[in-house]
């Protein structure tokens, strides 16, 4: 058969998902902040949106001014100045929410002060010093070579030739002198030494102390003293007390100069006891109300402007992407409180008694409930919180998975009670031997819960608690 060219019709069903749905998901998606920045980008972009300025104005408050007699009718040149005089009046005039006013100029323009790096604030102290050219452009190859830690990227030799080293090992010191004390070392063990000669420990107890951080760390966490207090030499009161001033001292000094910027959290929704009675609020107080600037909108009022039809089709575009924006928002703000409204039917012991009464769920049964898909549902709690008598907790720490009770007739339990009820256990004991992760799974059983002596362990690590050979030593 030879090959050839031809034309073949076929039908088919495809659903495609348009612009608009793709941004409706992205902002279904976004948290409170992240849905802030979004609006700031929307309105430095598109001059049809707006943050209303609240202003209360009535046809009464209109004819009173009118009516307010004119400062400068009461003046004459021989009338002398008073700077008070008027200034109430003033005030009584003005009818603009100052406040709101702030608050909106506040969204737009404000933002957290950058604070200072690690390497700006070692570049600042190096320009304080007195050095040749070369030595400060050493120092600043060593500072730029340092992570945000204040440790070495790379080893501080391999940054220049051969002949320049001698100079560079030599300007090391100047710069590990800088504040904070222990930057520009390998590791957090050399860091440790440098801020422990920086204090000036005598030299006997310095060497002592780097026996310790170099060696004996671990055995130092298990408590074991006498054992490190035989390895070295030394009392063991000696040992305690070094290790009580390694504990003052920072392994990761840059961190303090960090420039991640701090993650606020901002509650969507909010749930109070109040009266005996749980009240639901969706937090919007922290997005802004926005609109369609009507003096944008009548720009192109003149048919016979020759860049009539241009300026039409750009408002006409700008307005129409200002009103998919706002029914976007509007759309998040609904889908939110429907949530909320979900969860407070299936975790309402949970807000009433708190974390030991959660109860197991799913986003499939919150999905059927609200008629939407389960995916939806993981888009919309997805990085967001809710406020609760409890604490600010994420929203998806509310869908635990169901451990099955032994009880026959029991209801399952969730992961969140059982790992409550974990840590329960552990502070509650009392005896000499810590209990083990096996005797905890036991214990669990003995109540009812079902459970692994290795999900046991996943759950006490997940609690940050220690083993209990840890627990003992």
């Amino acid at each position: 058969m030879s090959p050839s060219l031809g034309l073949q019709q076929t039908l088919k069903q495809q659903l495609t998902l348009s612009p608009q749905l793709i941004q409706t998901f992205e902002i279904l998606a976004m948290s409170s902040l992240e849905l802030q920045q979004k609006i700031k980008a929307e309105i430095e972009q598109n001059p049809a949106i707006e943050i209303p300025a609240e202003r209360s104005v009535s046809i009464e408050r209109i004819s009173e001014q009118e009516s307010r007699k004119s400062p400068d009718d009461e003046l004459s040149d021989t009338t002398t100045y008073d700077p008070d005089r008027y200034r109430s009046d003033v005030r009584l005039s003005s009818h603009y929410d100052q406040e709101s006013a702030d608050r909106n100029q506040q969204f737009l323009e404000g933002a957290l002060a950058k604070s200072e790096t690690l390497q700006e604030s070692l570049m600042r102290q190096l320009g304080c010093l007195r050095l040749s050219e070369q030595q400060r452009e050493l120092g600043m190859l060593i500072i730029s070579n340092l992570d945000h830690n204040g440790f070495h990227k790379n080893p501080p030799e391999t940054l220049v030739k051969a002949d320049a080293r001698k100079t560079l090992l030599a300007m090391l010191p100047i710069v590990q002198s800088l504040d904070p004390p222990g930057v520009g070392a390998t590791d957090f063990r050399e860091s440790l030494v440098l801020q422990a000669k920086a204090d000036n420990l005598a030299p006997e107890d310095l060497e002592h102390l780097s026996a310790i951080v170099y060696d004996h760390l671990d055995l130092l966490r298990l408590n074991k003293t006498k054992e490190v207090a035989k390895s070295m030499g030394i009392a063991e009161e000696d040992v305690q007390t070094l290790y009580r001033y390694l504990k003052t001292l920072n392994p990761f000094p840059g961190l303090q100069y960090d420039s991640i910027e701090t993650q606020y959290v901002i509650p969507d929704l909010i749930v109070r006891k109040i009266d005996g009675r749980l009240q639901l609020r969706l937090n919007s107080e922290n997005i802004p109300t926005i609109s369609i600037d009507p003096e944008f909108t009548s720009l192109a009022t003149d048919p016979r402007d020759k860049a009539y039809k241009e300026t039409t089709a750009y408002i006409n575009n700008a307005v129409k992407s200002a009103t998919q924006l706002m029914t976007q928002i509007n759309m998040r703000s609904e889908t939110m409180k429907k949530i909320g409204l979900e969860l407070l039917k299936f975790q309402h012991e949970f807000f009433l008694q708190g974390p030991r009464y959660l109860r197991p769920l799913t986003y499939r049964q919150i999905a059927e409930d609200l008629s939407l898909h389960e995916t939806t549902i993981s888009r919309a709690v997805q990085g967001k919180y809710i406020d609760t008598d409890w604490g600010i907790i994420p929203i998806k720490e509310l869908f635990s998975s169901a451990l099955q009770a032994t009880t026959p007739g029991e209801e399952d339990v969730s992961k969140r009670a059982v790992m409550d009820m974990v840590r329960e256990i552990i502070d509650e004991h009392s005896g000499d031997k810590p209990l083990s992760d096996q005797k905890i799974a036991d214990m669990l059983e003995n109540k009812g819960i079902k459970i692994a002596r290795r999900t046991v362990s996943k759950y006490r690590k997940a609690l940050h608690i220690d083993s209990s050979y840890e627990r003992t030593t």
